[in-house]
């Protein structure tokens, strides 16, 4: 049989199909809105009121808005990363603790206005459902808040004992390692590949029809002749064969 205790355990690790924000309708939500900005809280109010939200509380610290929070559990936390001596940072980790339920199912979207790399790592890491960049606009907010009402992602409970959005996690960690490549691949140095000398191109040769064998032979042909008229090349006699006949080298001169 299935203790207290036991059931407690089960009902802390069991998943929660969807937040709080889920499916409901702009005229049934409950929106807590954390700034510790005057004519902040003025100007988001006033776009909650254009999308005829139920209920609207403004906080100036967090601090204040856990307490009510506590009491009544709101179905959206709109917070600004730096308010009051609890950051944004430090409100996502109380919220989603398990022992916070329910209000560890209230999602939060998170305003800033130095949206840099790390603040939304430790957002994600944290639990935020969105990261807004301040200025806000009706837009944007209107959007957002959409978002949240057809987001069916669902809440499990992560290894250090609070809740998150499923999915995040895994799509963090393949962020990290494909910055991690790119890091190393700009960091190293390319491995330059030891190329083969090139092959000299054989010289060109013009289609002359062995031209310059041609003139070689005509070349000869002229010197013989003008060698024999001068004297200097014996004539042949009917076998064929050249007289043993010393040149006349006098008669080379004589011509």
């Amino acid at each position: 049989m299935r203790t207290r205790a036991d059931s407690h355990e089960f009902r802390s690790r069991r998943v929660m199909p969807h937040h709080s924000t889920y499916a409901v309708p702009n005229e049934q939500l409950d929106v807590v809105v954390i700034d510790d900005s005057k004519t902040m809280q003025g100007i988001i109010r006033s776009m909650l009121n254009a999308m005829k939200v139920r209920r609207i509380r403004l906080f100036d610290s967090t601090e204040a808005a856990l307490h009510a929070m506590l009491n009544e559990p709101p179905n959206l936390i709109i917070c600004e990363w730096k308010a009051g001596l609890v950051s944004g940072h430090q409100l996502l980790h109380m919220v989603r603790a398990r022992f916070m339920e329910p209000l560890c199912y209230v999602p939060v979207i998170i305003l800033t206005a130095t949206p840099t790399r790390a603040i939304i790592d430790k957002a994600m890491g944290a639990g935020a459902n969105l990261i807004v960049v301040k200025p806000i606009s009706p837009a944007v907010l209107h959007e957002r808040i959409s978002w949240l009402q057809r987001d069916q992602r669902q809440l499990v409970l992560g290894p250090r004992g609070s809740f998150e959005i499923e999915g995040v996690r895994e799509s963090m960690m393949a962020q990290k390692e494909r910055a991690a490549a790119v890091r190393k691949a700009a960091t190293t140095k390319p491995i330059r590949k030891t190329e083969d000398a090139p092959t000299p191109a054989a010289p060109e040769t013009a289609d002359t029809g062995n031209l310059a064998a041609d003139q070689w032979q005509a070349f000869l042909r002229t010197k013989e002749q003008l060698e024999r008229k001068a004297g200097l090349r014996p004539e042949e006699d009917a076998s064929g064969k050249k007289p043993a006949v010393k040149p006349s080298w006098t008669a080379l001169r004589r011509g």
